[in-house]
């Protein structure tokens, strides 16, 4: 390592960005960099430790042992750092005109989006919430690539560099038409369950179909009547067919009466599942996303 010339910290950042992303291209768009900018700031570091930090695999980067290592060394400081000075930043919601977006699962996005209106309805501060992506990769890789402020997804992070916190808990139930032939009574069984044509649900998490991912399990083969991205197009079908679906008990409840369904326990032990409010942890200490949290926080509890 050369010791004789003081350590640029900005290469820090963008080694850092590099790392997360394991793709220049990301890296850059993530800094508001040109990707010559990044390769070169890249190029700089290794000369300075004297270490190869990346080697190149198809369209990424993928990071050297050396690399593991130092990122494991300064990811904790350097988001320190990041969360002191964004904290720094004065915002006061009277006055802003600042635009959030935030990625919301569907089964929140509808009733928060009534609530927003009414809290926000003096204010100049806009909050846009969108329909996330199926996938959690995407999903984060928005959230890091700052595409988003925030993201209220039923998955909970797990690497250091997003904070999260548990905004709600709810139950899987089904739901069939309240003129289904065969499910009349209160109770379901697993059988009953895996007789029926299925509705489903297309998000995936962590390679896996949702509502497997929820239970624990892979579950038996069903018979498909039909797949949706939309909890609601799930509802529609289940409305006037004589297939079932899975899906959140509160959601089932906010649209039981117009769809005319009815609802029956899941047959199987999911326990509950949990909405997560997830942001980047180097926003902890931010001014305004702090308010942010908070707003939603406090819509939610209501």
């Amino acid at each position: 390592m050369n010791q004789q010339r003081k350590l640029d910290l900005n290469l820090l950042r963008v080694f850092v960005a590099a790392y997360q992303t394991q793709s220049v291209t990301q890296a850059a768009e993530q800094l508001d960099l040109t990707q010559s900018a990044v390769s070169n700031a890249l190029s700089r570091l290794k000369q300075y430790v004297g270490s190869e930090l990346f080697t190149r695999t198809g369209r990424g980067i993928t990071p050297t042992r050396f690399a593991q290592e130092l990122y494991q060394q300064i990811q904790s400081p350097l988001l320190d750092i990041e969360s002191l000075m964004n904290g720094m930043t004065a915002f006061d919601p009277a006055t802003s005109q600042k635009r959030f977006v935030v990625y919301c699962h569907e089964a929140m996005i509808h009733a928060l989006r009534q609530s927003l209106d009414r809290a926000l309805a003096a204010l100049s501060v806009e909050v846009v919430l969108m329909e996330p992506p199926s996938s959690n990769e995407q999903l984060y890789d928005d959230l890091m690539l700052e595409k988003v402020d925030l993201i209220i997804d039923v998955d909970a992070p797990t690497s250091r560099v997003f904070a999260s916190k548990v905004l709600t808990e709810d139950q899987l139930c089904c739901v069939v038409s309240e003129t289904h032939p065969r499910l009349r009574e209160a109770n379901l069984s697993t059988a009953q369950y895996l007789d029926e044509q299925h509705v489903l649900f297309k998000m995936r998490r962590h390679q896996l179909p949702f509502i497997d991912w929820l239970v624990g399990e892979s579950l038996p083969a069903r018979l498909v009547y039909s797949q949706h991205a939309s909890l609601i197009g799930m509802l529609a079908a289940v409305s006037y067919s004589d297939a079932i679906a899975a899906v959140p008990v509160s959601f089932a409840q906010q649209y039981q009466t117009m769809f005319q369904l009815r609802i029956l326990p899941f047959p199987y032990d999911s326990g509950s599942f949990q909405s997560h409010m997830v942001w980047q942890a180097k926003f902890n200490k931010s001014q305004p996303h702090v308010w942010l949290r908070d707003c939603i926080e406090a819509l939610v509890e209501r």
